[in-house]
């Protein structure tokens, strides 16, 4: 029934892997590989010459191999992998199935090999699929080899972990947009100067790397990755688990994730257009804000997700000792609270700055209220990590998020005085070209440690309301 976990073992309180773990495993191979592939490619060609550029494309490869690898590798928590014979043949097929999916996925960006003047797209377009397909085979007839997985065959959970990650890759996407202020660097939507965004020539993508156009178009097609990976959550959590509110969540993400969508066209023209005229436009600093402070949400969402489909979570009875539960509950929940006004603040402090000037009245105004509300945000993080990570009887994986929260906090605190300093000492610019690259280099950071710090904190609250059942929902 949903909303009952029919997993669990009344005589052992154990609880036993999800269904589609075979499935799961694929799409999580798939699509982590994928992600591994664009971020090592969207570095090379940032970083192009000398041989780096080079090694990072090496790197994109190897991931499709190393995602075969984990997709052929047998999972002693899976019935599939404990039963004898034809274990190779099945690693092998299953590494064939995460190149097909990433085969796939890279189709957001090899379709516009048909829109290019490279001779034959539309083999070549064929030669990347096939290619896709024999090296993820080649991985999991490795992975065969290697030992066996000491999993608890919960590739549900991995799933979702590995659309989390996406998702932060999204983000720190679009901090580089925003840090190279190439934001408006493509002047339609949905479109990209006309062409429909999925088949923008690769070549125009990448002619000028101070229009900003690369910055703003990758952020665009990662951000389809997001979408595409998002639809496929909100099946498989319907599917994978017998809990309503797990499905509802599900759509939940998927429903971010469209707003985030609308939220960035709407950012770059105003209005629903197709129109390149600057005058059918308006772009919106307000929405632009928006847009940025619904990703790190959308990220924490994800997070939750990848949370509560772990068989830890669906086992329940974790205990905090008497009186501790509702102290940790309201710090982790004043902490969420003052961390959403920060990314508030700092979202529109750093749009702010794009559009008036660092040494506008506005923006020093926000500026101020941004530290003060940095020092609260201090305070409470060091009381919320020192807990989650110190208290005796705590599980580890509130040591682990305590840690992560002391971590982040000492890390932001660097990285605000390195933004402050980067945002203030630079004169005003032009193009992007006019931006140096370390202060893009530190002010995404910020923003990306950011997003970790606020997950961090939602997935502490989560698991705080948790601790107070000793059975499933």
């Amino acid at each position: 029934m949903p909303g009952i976990d029919s997993s669990l073992n009344p005589a052992t309180c154990a609880v036993e892997p999800p269904p589609l773990g075979r499935g799961c495993r694929v799409l999580a191979a798939g699509f982590g590989a994928t992600t591994l592939m664009w971020l090592f490619s969207y570095l090379a060609i940032l970083i192009p010459g000398a041989m780096i550029g080079e090694v990072l494309f090496g790197l994109a490869m190897l991931s499709l191999l190393g995602g075969g690898v984990v997709a052929g590798r047998v999972d002693a928590g899976l019935e599939e992998d404990a039963s004898p014979g034809g274990s190779r043949a099945r690693s092998i097929v299953r590494g064939m199935a995460v190149g097909l999916v990433s085969a796939a996925l890279n189709l957001l960006i090899v379709s516009s090999l048909l829109q290019s003047d490279m001779a034959g797209g539309a083999g070549w377009i064929a030669g990347i699929l096939v290619g896709c397909v024999v090296v993820g085979g080649i991985g999991g007839g490795i992975g065969s080899a290697a030992p066996a997985w000491r999993t608890d065959g919960n590739w549900l959970s991995t799933f979702c972990w590995v659309v989390t990650g996406l998702t932060f890759f999204m983000i720190v996407t679009g901090g580089v947009v925003t840090g190279f202020e190439a934001g408006l660097a493509v002047p339609d939507w949905p479109n990209s100067y006309g062409h429909n965004m999925l088949l923008y020539p690769l070549s125009e993508m990448v002619a000028d790397p101070d229009s900003g156009v690369f910055f703003e178009h990758a952020h665009r097609l990662t951000g389809m990755f997001v979408g595409l990976a998002s639809i496929v959550l909100c099946v498989v959590l319907w599917m994978g688990d017998s809990r309503l509110w797990i499905g509802l969540l599900g759509v939940l993400v998927l429903a971010l994730v469209i707003i985030q969508g609308v939220l960035g066209g709407l950012r770059v023209t105003g209005v629903l257009t197709l129109s390149q005229d600057a005058a059918d436009l308006s772009p919106s600093t307000a929405l632009a804000i928006v847009h940025g402070v619904l990703a790190q949400v959308l990220l924490a969402a994800m997070a939750v997700t990848g949370a509560a489909t772990s068989l830890r979570w669906r086992r329940g009875g974790i205990q905090l000792g008497a009186g501790r539960r509702s102290v940790d509950r309201n710090l982790a929940t004043a902490l969420v609270v003052f961390l959403f006004l920060q990314l508030l603040l700092g979202a529109g402090y750093r749009h702010m700055v794009t559009a008036m000037g660092a040494k506008a009245p506005a923006a020093s105004h926000l500026l101020l209220t941004h530290i003060t509300v940095a020092v609260i945000v201090v305070v409470i993080g060091v009381f919320v990590g020192l807990r989650g990570c110190s208290l005796e009887g705590r599980e580890r994986m509130f040591k682990w998020m305590g840690i992560t929260m002391l971590s982040s906090l000492g890390l932001q605190i660097l990285l605000g005085f390195g933004a402050l300093a980067a945002v203030m000492l630079r004169p005003e610019i032009g193009t992007t070209a006019d931006v140096p690259v370390w202060e893009v280099l530190v002010t995404s950071a910020h923003q990306a440690n950011g997003a970790i710090m606020l997950m961090t904190a939602v997935l502490l609250l989560a698991w705080y309301w948790r601790a107070s059942d000793s059975l499933s929902k």
